[in-house]
């Protein structure tokens, strides 16, 4: 049996925070370095920073000496501030020689031109190593849960793939909600077309890495944005949204291929149940619905415990859709160190049959 893998965390903070504790927890893993930004975070022991009792691991905030660390992988969760400012550290990390698996926007660089491509490429390549984005949107729920739903039916006409996440409970997180939207008067909210680029760099991606898979020629893709307010104040640990404020942002991104449409993912953050959507079965959950012969639908809901009936769980006091992101990333840790360098991407279904594009009434 092997030794543990070495796992190192960038940015401790709500995913990072959950990577640590969930690090910590397996025997299969070992931390061994915490990357932090806030100066009165250097030198503090990482089970400190994230509520556990200490680990023996002390976070630094000096880049340099965290590239020096004896890590086998690094679980990058950085602020994203929707203008690829992690692209140096992730290119220095690879470039000396650290597997990368992030959840932030480098599923499928491919999109962002062959020139960004070839960066990640080359430094992946110089110091053998392998950058894999995954997470949950995107990384599974597109690429591979509605991939893998395809082989139930023929002639696929619409893919629409929708997320809803209750953010009431991601206290530390309101200015990056604020950033969002939220609490903001619509009007104002509406003119900031950086919130829709953010959440595009995300959901933009899976759209092209399923088109270019299936072999699915996009001749356009359309955004409808959607903000709806809150009919009441509403306190939350996150934030507090007035009355008439922005209280849930949904936006939904539409491929459309020979003139119809052929792929639609959609997203709705809102904050407190009251702004929680009528079709939604829990706080947060993920619904991929395939037009074809026959239809088929498949809702996934993520919580501490059904079993129990908890939200979250006492010892992981994060959201659950922030506990499967980062499951996502810790368990395809021994893909990537394994794979060849390069960018990996996320897995295909094992069987699949390809669209045939010559037929006019199917995708």
């Amino acid at each position: 049996m092997r030794a543990p893998y070495r796992v190192a965390v960038v940015g401790p903070g709500g995913l990072g925070a959950c990577a640590i504790r969930e690090l910590s927890r397996l025997p299969e893993t070992q931390l061994v370095g915490v990357l932090a930004y806030s100066p009165n975070k250097h030198g503090v022991d990482a089970g400190t920073l994230v509520g556990i009792g200490e680990l023996g691991v002390k976070a630094t905030t000096s880049f340099l000496e965290f590239l020096k660390l004896d890590a086998e992988c690094i679980i990058f969760t950085g602020r994203d501030f929707g203008d690829y400012r992690s692209d140096d550290q992730i290119l220095a990390l690879l470039e000396a020689g650290k597997n990368v698996i992030t959840p932030l926007p480098y599923h499928y660089l491919k999109v962002r031109g062959p020139e960004v491509q070839a960066r990640f490429e080359a430094a992946a390549q110089k110091g053998c190593a392998t950058l894999h984005g995954s997470g949950i949107t995107p990384g599974y729920f597109n690429e591979r849960l509605a991939m893998l739903l395809t082989n139930l039916t023929n002639d696929v006409q619409h893919i629409r793939m929708q997320e809803l996440f209750n953010a009431e409970d991601l206290g530390g997180a309101g200015q990056t909600l604020q950033m969002l939207g939220f609490g903001m008067p619509k009007e104002e909210a509406v003119k900031n077309k950086a919130v829709a680029m953010f959440a595009e760099n995300y959901l933009v991606q899976p759209i092209r890495f399923i088109a270019d898979r299936l072999g699915i020629e996009i001749e356009r893709i359309d955004r409808v944005d959607q903000l709806v307010v809150a009919p009441s104040d509403i306190h939350t640990e996150a934030i507090d949204v007035r009355k008439g404020t922005v209280g849930c942002v949904s936006y939904a991104w539409t491929a459309f291929a020979k003139g119809k449409p052929f792929y639609t993912t959609e997203v709705f953050w809102y904050v407190g149940k009251e702004m929680r959507p009528d079709f939604a079965v829990g706080d947060d959950c993920w619904t991929v619905t395939i037009e074809g012969r026959p239809s088929v639908k498949a809702t996934i809901e993520s919580k501490g415990s059904f079993a129990r009936n908890l939200k979250m769980l006492q010892e992981e006091p994060t959201p659950p859709g922030y506990l499967t992101t980062v499951i996502a990333m810790i368990q395809a840790v021994p893909k990537v160190i394994d794979a060849a360098p390069g960018l990996l991407h996320p897995a295909m279904p094992e069987i699949h049959w390809k669209t045939d594009m010559r037929r006019s009434d199917s995708l």
